[in-house]
């Protein structure tokens, strides 16, 4: 399905609000815009329910991975380890934060295997993006061990498995932050756009 057979009179006012008020900013024009504050409404509620003390909206999933990378402090030179069977975007993000992707293996869900994970770290190892694949949830409780273990920053790449949970506990809240995307084929959508997520008040400030 395309996706347009979900768009009814709901989603249409939505964007209706919002062309009344004349206001494309995030924030800001508090006179202009009527309080009409869509994007906060939609943080504050998607924080709500993945269980996240922050959520910060970006313009795509892409984007979120390389804000989440910057606020992490990954630097040229760093090597990220990840899985090879992703989307391009999550070796783009690493590439372009100039640090170089490490491709793990996966196992039967998937996702990366927290076995070769660990014997792919190097010194040079600075952080880790699990990425939780057509829905199905890595095994994150593994990798979160070693990756503290090591000291190293973990990313969920969660951009498609929205909803998804371990143990009750959401993906994509397990790590130092999550990614996600909702571009016109991913489970929630806005058209284009992605949020970062993170329990950690400073990680969401630097984000921001």
């Amino acid at each position: 399905m395309p996706g347009y057979e979900w768009i009814g009179k709901e989603e249409q006012q939505q964007i209706q609000d919002v062309m009344n008020t004349g206001v494309f900013f995030r924030y800001e024009f508090p006179n202009e815009r009527k309080g009409i504050y869509k994007v906060r409404e939609f943080e504050e509620n998607f924080a709500r329910y993945m269980g996240a003390a922050h959520a910060h909206a970006v313009t795509s999933g892409s984007t979120a991975l390389k804000v989440a990378l910057a606020v992490l402090g990954v630097k040229p030179g760093d090597e990220v380890i990840t899985q090879g069977f992703t989307f391009v975007a999550t070796f783009e993000a690493i590439i372009e934060a100039g640090a170089v992707p490490i491709p793990g293996e996966i196992d039967y869900t998937l996702n990366l295997d927290p076995a070769d994970f660990e014997k792919k770290i190097t010194e040079k190892t600075t952080a880790v993006i699990p990425v939780h694949m057509l829905g199905a949830p890595a095994r994150i409780r593994e990798i979160l061990e070693i990756a503290q273990k090591h000291g190293l920053k973990v990313i969920e790449d969660t951009a498609q498995a929205l909803g998804a949970s371990v143990g009750g506990k959401k993906v994509g809240t397990w790590g130092d932050m999550g990614t996600f995307s909702f571009d016109y084929y991913k489970t929630l959508t806005t058209g284009e756009g992605g949020m970062v997520v993170t329990n950690d008040r400073d990680l969401y400030v630097k984000a921001s």
